[in-house]
């Protein structure tokens, strides 16, 4: 394979993977492309055509067919564009083994593994670019070895057609020369002005950034609040498990690090002078077709119920803001009828709902919000990619951040997280269960997949209609019940509950009961009594007086503010 890249600072890019291989060469080339704040990429043989996805989400979909080589001199180029840590980091225990000469290149030959797994750099001493890298990684049970070659040039004119998205280009590094001449850069239009969500998750994690203003949210139905009030939204819960309504603010006992503390606020959960900040992330990748029509008809009624002063903002599984925080009940139904004609029309998304997660908590919630909700919408099949996992793809670089950095989000941001499963339940059903589960999902899936490639006019493989042997079942749950558990773990640590939505029948009935739950809460704000604003994680526990059997469900942590 030839690939090239193309860059010029602060921002327009290209990357394009070309096939040598004569049957191929016809198909065109990937491509990745980026100018501005406008991101295209296009895939000739992953069904895919054209895209919008995130620079680096393009990239990685590269990353095999180019033994990484996609990832890493365009991640060292551009690094506020990756979520991943990039190579050069992760290798260890590097050493400057001995000079050799690459080519024209007199260069240093740097050693040190990846994952235990070798890596050799060669970086020109003039100019200290890579001009040569040589990998071993293990794919599956066997190793492969590669070697990719740089030919790198700094400071030099770059043809306007090298800079340019050509989705038809062949597969070939030079333009052809028939082909009409392109447009300069100056005369390619200027890309929108749009805000730049997911913008934090390649810096440190827990950094969040100032909310962007926003004219819906700048209104004075907006309540501002004393960021040192500590709010809590709990459900109490009796001995026989059902709700119990009708306290007032004296039966609540609140102490944090075993203080007590007085409350000084008190409100219902369906308050309607007590605005709620709600965030709807839903996943609409390829396996969440089965789901995606009626799930996206149960939000439209989670829309309907919001109250006056509520605010919705709905996020994307290739972490985009559909929709900014707002209470036009009619623009936040059509952009998720938008999301639903996406789908089914071919166009899935990135699946990659911990990215959308994580910008959510550093940029969407604040002090500010008296009552954060997160709605977490999906299969969770990104787990793999977090840090501290192994990941299915060894070029791939994994996440900066891991579960561990969720949770301290949702006690940073003080939200409330519901996550909605769709799929079949494998995480605490009976075990007995299990095969005739891992059959239907599969089965499930499957269908799925055929559906999205008969959208796309795509050949189907005459192998999918073959049911796999009893043997691959016994494995085969063992990747979703470690997501599913995951799901369930960040939910009832932000202080709420999952729901498994293996029907898309259940749809209507699981967001009523969300609905329910929210509305069923009591709203108890307090003014520590310990005022250091140290940044530390402080605990909290709710008790209703005389009522030691009563269960109240809710954040159990938080974090201080932290003094500039």
């Amino acid at each position: 394979m030839r690939f090239r890249t193309a860059f010029v600072q602060p921002a327009n890019f290209h990357f394009e993977l070309a096939h040598t291989l004569a049957i191929l060469r016809d198909q065109g080339s990937y491509v990745a492309w980026k100018n501005g704040e406008s991101t295209k990429s296009w895939f000739p043989f992953l069904g895919g055509g054209e895209n919008e996805l995130p620079l680096d989400t393009a990239l990685a979909r590269m990353a095999s067919l180019s033994a990484g080589s996609s990832l890493l001199i365009p991640q060292l180029l551009l690094p506020r564009f990756f979520r991943t840590a990039d190579l050069i980091e992760l290798t260890e225990d590097p050493k400057v083994a001995k000079e050799e000469k690459v080519g024209d290149y007199r260069a240093w030959r740097i050693e040190g593994t990846i994952s235990g797994q070798k890596i050799i750099f060669w970086v020109d001493q003039n100019q200290y670019a890579i001009v040569k890298v040589y990998r071993e990684v293990l794919v599956g049970s066997h190793s492969q070895k590669s070697t990719a070659k740089y030919k790198p040039r700094f400071n030099v004119d770059i043809p306007p057609e090298n800079l340019a998205f050509l989705p038809s280009m062949p597969a070939v590094i030079t333009l052809p020369p028939e082909r009409s001449p392109m447009p300069s850069l100056a005369a390619l239009p200027a890309p929108p002005k749009l805000r730049e969500f997911g913008s934090t998750l390649s810096r440190r994690v827990n950094a969040p950034i100032a909310r962007a203003g926003n004219p819906e949210t700048s209104t004075d139905d907006v309540i501002r609040v004393d960021t040192d009030l500590v709010t809590s939204a709990v459900l109490v819960v009796n001995a026989q498990g059902g709700i119990v309504t009708g306290l007032t603010q004296e039966d609540f006992v609140v102490k944090e690090d075993n203080q007590l503390q007085e409350v000084k606020s008190f409100s219902l959960g369906d308050s309607k002078d007590v605005p709620r900040s709600i965030v709807l992330i839903i996943d609409y990748s390829a396996s969440q077709l089965p789901y995606i029509r009626t799930s996206i008809d149960a939000a439209k009624t989670l829309v309907d119920k919001l109250n006056p002063k509520d605010r919705m903002a709905v996020v994307t599984d290739d972490v985009q803001l559909l929709v900014d925080f707002t209470s036009h009940k009619q623009l936040l139904k059509d952009q998720l009828e938008s999301l639903r004609a996406r789908a089914i029309g071919g166009k899935p998304g990135a699946s990659e709902q911990y990215d959308a997660l994580m910008a959510t908590f550093n940029e969407l919630l604040s002090n500010e919000d008296i009552r954060p909700i997160i709605i977490f919408q999906t299969d969770g099949d990104q787990l793999e990619a977090l840090k501290g996992f192994v990941t299915s793809n060894p070029y791939i670089p994994q996440r900066r951040y891991g579960l561990e950095d969720f949770f301290a989000a949702a006690e940073r941001t003080r939200a409330t997280v519901y996550s909605i499963i769709p799929g079949v339940q494998f995480a605490g059903a009976p075990p007995e269960d299990i095969p005739r589960r891992a059959r239907l999902d599969w089965s499930n899936r499957r269908d799925a997949t055929i559906e999205l490639l008969k959208v796309r006019k795509l050949p189907i493989q005459q192998s999918m209609s073959i049911t796999p042997a009893d043997e691959f079942f016994v494995h085969y749950p063992d990747g979703w019940l470690r997501r599913q558990a995951a799901l369930v773990e960040i939910a009832k640590h932000a202080g709420a509950w999952a729901e498994f939505l293996e029907r898309p029948d259940q749809a209507d009935d699981i967001y009523t009961r969300v609905l329910t739950d929210i509305d069923r809460r009591y709203v108890l704000g307090y003014y520590p009594s310990n005022r250091a604003r140290d940044g530390k994680r402080r605990k909290v526990s709710i008790e209703v007086r005389g009522h030691p059997e009563y269960l109240v469900w809710g954040q159990k942590t938080y974090f201080a503010r932290l003094e500039p």
